[in-house]
Formats: structure tokens, sequence, C-alpha cells
């Protein structure tokens, strides 16, 4: 019953603010980036990236 609860207010929680952003890449370019990112998560990779990019500190991480 606890798990209902908790997982009913984890997807009311998403829903409300997280908005997912489809990012699609030929497997080829997958491989190269994940090669880059090494034992990193390749979510942390992309986020490390795009404020190198900006330049700004958008992403905490």
């Amino acid at each position: 019953m606890v798990n209902r609860k908790k997982v009913s207010r984890d997807i009311a929680y998403q829903k409300e603010n997280i908005k997912r952003i489809p990012f699609s890449i030929q497997l080829s370019e997958y491989d190269i980036l994940k090669a880059q990112a090494a034992n990193m998560p390749m979510n942390t990779f992309i986020k490390k990236a795009l404020n190198s990019y900006t330049g700004q500190e958008i992403f905490k991480v």
C-alpha cells in the first residue's frame, strides 16, 4: 500500500516538474559519446557538455 502511494506521488511530481527531451542519435554517434563519457552516466555527461557549451551552470551536476 505504501509503495502505491509513493509511486503515485512520484508520477504526479514528474508530470508537474519534469520535461523529457527526445534526443535521437545514430548508434555510432552514441558509441563515440559513451567512450568519451567513460564511466560517467550519459545524462550527466550531456548536462555537463551543455553547461560547457552555454558557459552557464544551467544543470547542477
